[in-house]
């Protein structure tokens, strides 16, 4: 595959962009497809190294990484974007690429290339993950029928509830008392 359908692809630049750099080619015969596109600073030349020289590459190795290496080996994400992804999957249970998206680093359209490469099953699965815990315990959803607000704050004590468990329950939640 070409540079600019491979960027293109992985949602890096847009067709309108491609066009413009198609055209300027002629402009900058001594010019390089990518050299063009980083000059307009739409992608870092690293990147573009990366998709020209490496990827084909990994893409073809048999024992695969995790996202983020293959996203920092690009340069689309730097360590200490990583590092806070790492940090903040533990505490929200979302997938590496879905904090990347919310983050704002990444477009999803990205994060699905790279999947669709690296990890295609992912592709399939849920942006959140469960985690595991030492403990017994079975996490048991807040039930849909209402309840007096007093059972209901003594139920969501008992529980760990998940956020987006509490979208499914009908209640003001700011007259619910959290803590006593």
């Amino acid at each position: 595959m070409k540079i600019g359908e491979l960027l293109l692809k992985a949602a890096l630049i847009n067709t309108g962009q491609l066009q413009v750099v198609l055209m300027e080619k002629d402009i900058y015969a001594n010019l390089r497809l990518g050299e063009i596109i980083s000059l307009h600073g739409w992608v870092a030349q690293e990147t573009i190294d990366f998709f020209v020289e490496e990827w084909p590459q990994l893409i073809q190795a048999k024992e695969k990484k995790p996202l983020g290496f293959y996203l920092q080996r690009a340069a689309l994400l730097t360590e200490a974007q990583i590092q806070q992804i790492l940090k903040d999957q533990w505490q929200a249970s979302y997938r590496f690429g879905a904090l990347a998206v919310l983050n704002g680093w990444l477009k999803q359209e990205t994060i699905n290339f790279f999947l669709e490469y690296i990890n295609p099953n992912a592709l399939k699965e849920s942006t959140r993950i469960e985690k595991a815990t030492l403990s017994d315990i079975s996490r048991v959803r807040v039930p849909k029928v209402p309840r007096s607000k007093q059972t209901l704050t003594e139920e969501l004590r008992r529980q760990l509830i998940d956020p987006e468990d509490l979208a499914d329950i009908d209640i003001d939640l700011d007259e619910v008392t959290w803590l006593n």
